[in-house]
């Protein structure tokens, strides 16, 4: 097993970790919410994140592009340069702390024009607002300045861990405020509380880890162009991002009302779950793909992509499949009939699931290669159609028309672009043959998803029964399709031979 691979593992472990205990948790808390004081409450919730979500585009893409620029001189171990891009780094987030914290206050007057009909009438939404915006401002005040050093070099785990232990005690006090005093004000003041707790442990344990690093020095004064160039493209992709999960938000609770929202919430809650999976094989391999980038030739760079987009079709297969299957009879035995949404919006919900897999994937590698610049326009247009397609699409389909519309702008607009882009201004290849394989996987994500579904609507069985029996036929049918489909690839025999690989160091 390589160094790489022992990396990935583990931050993949912790990763994993991480997220079962998020995703337990998470459904915890939503439960509290809706049975101990109301699903408004949820939908008030869901909207003061999505409304600070849009307002951490101030952010403006800086953590990815400090860390493109951290990859060779720590794999280099130019001390000077690390040292000066993590002062860079504390400076500018001081920064986007103090705007962030501005435009939040500036919000607040507008604040219940973004709500239809009447909200919790026991409970100040402007006081509620602020406890959430300052957890948003110490994120960034307090933000560790070595933090990026976790990321280049191969070790999040420690990411995860500090999080875990952070979060654990987090949700222990507001499950204690939930169900014993059932009051929100105390439960969301627990949000701002621990992101401090969470900074000071964090920094601490980055301390340590890199003593010999420090926010210190000042950069050549011929980096600061293509880095203002670098942000300004990933800023574009961080605005068409927001767009996709936050303004939509904001849309459904603005034109739907809280219950809606709360609805949607609790499907946007299931959808995580395959979302934080993906997310947590990206933190953890990420790091250890940029340093191959960084010391590999064109042409290994080229396979281990294509390598890449094979696993990750797969996993959308496979995760979208199970969407399509178990959403309405999980949320049924969760929640009960009052929380479902029409099917159509749980078929949506898993194809935005798929196209926004793949867009993660060739998002990681652009984070990697620095390619944003030269694909600029392509967030700003996706952006605008996804909100005029929102706009139109809610008034006719209400929840479904708002995630179709999101869907269809990544599809037809954003995976081409990204492709053309990276093809011709990094691999210097046709992108012809991708876009082909791009299509042929979406009609095999697309038979399996169909077959899946077509045999789980036989299934005579109810309650956990039924959830069960679905399951079992979402572990077979894709992934038996797809491996027919692919047993002859070379792409399948890799991963088969890293799979046997890390089993037989394991064992």
């Amino acid at each position: 097993m390589t160094e790489r691979q022992s990396h990935s593992i583990r931050n993949a472990f912790w990763a994993a970790l991480y997220m079962s205990v998020t995703m337990i948790m998470g459904f915890v808390i939503r439960t509290l919410l809706i049975k101990k004081i109301g699903k408004e409450y949820l939908g008030l919730s869901s909207l003061c994140q999505s409304v600070l979500g849009t307002l951490n585009l101030a952010e403006l893409g800086m953590d990815s592009a400090i860390s493109y620029n951290l990859y060779k001189p720590f794999a280099e171990e130019d001390t000077e340069q690390v040292n000066a891009l993590l002062a860079l780094y504390q400076k500018l987030y001081k920064i986007i702390a103090l705007v962030i914290f501005v435009l939040g206050l500036a919000v607040l007057p507008f604040l219940r024009g973004l709500i239809e009909g009447e909200p919790p009438a026991d409970v100040n939404i402007h006081l509620i607002f602020v406890l959430y915006l300052l957890d948003t401002v110490f994120s960034y005040l307090l933000y560790p300045p070595r933090r990026p050093l976790v990321v280049v070099s191969q070790q999040f785990s420690i990411h995860q861990k500090v999080l875990l232990a952070s979060f654990i005690l987090m949700y222990a006090a507001q499950i204690a405020m939930l169900s014993l005093l059932r009051n929100y004000l105390l439960f969301a003041v627990c949000f701002p509380a621990f992101t401090i707790l969470g900074s000071i442990i964090y920094r601490i344990v980055t301390d340590r880890k890199f003593p010999g690093y420090k926010a210190e020095g000042k950069l050549p004064k011929d980096f600061y162009a293509p880095f203002i160039k670098r942000v300004s493209g990933v800023a574009l992709s961080r605005l068409r991002n927001a767009s996709r999960s936050y303004i939509d938000v904001i849309f459904i609770s603005s034109f739907l009302g809280l219950v809606i929202s709360a609805k949607y919430n609790v499907y946007s809650v299931i959808l995580v779950i395959p979302q934080a999976a993906t997310g947590i094989i990206i933190s953890s391999i990420k790091g250890s793909i940029g340093n191959y980038f960084a010391v590999e030739n064109d042409e290994r760079k080229y396979g281990l992509f294509d390598l890449l987009t094979f696993l990750f079709f797969w996993i959308a297969t496979f995760c979208a499949t199970c969407l399509v299957c178990l959403y309405q009879p999980f949320i049924n035995l969760w929640l009960g009939d009052d929380m479902l949404l029409p099917f159509t919006a749980a078929a949506a919900s898993a194809l935005l699931f798929f196209v926004m897999t793949i867009g993660s994937m060739l998002e990681m590698v652009k984070d990697i290669t620095g390619i944003y610049w030269e694909n600029r326009w392509t967030p700003l247009v996706e952006m605008l159609v996804n909100i005029v397609l929102d706009l139109i699409c809610i008034r006719f389909w209400g929840v479904q028309g708002v995630l179709l519309a999101t869907a269809f702008s990544i599809a037809v607009i954003t995976l081409p672009s990204d492709l053309l882009v990276l093809f011709r201004h990094y691999f210097h290849r046709p992108p012809a043959r991708y876009i082909l394989k791009y299509l042929l996987f979406a009609l095999l994500a697309l038979a399996a998803a169909a077959a899946a579904y077509g045999l789980c609507a036989r299934i005579p069985a109810h309650g956990p029964v039924l959830l069960v029996a679905r399951l079992s036929v979402c572990l077979i049918v894709p992934n038996a399709l797809l491996a027919l489909a692919y047993c002859r690839t070379d792409n399948i025999k890799t991963l088969w031979g890293t799979v046997r690989q890390i089993l037989g160091k394991e064992a």
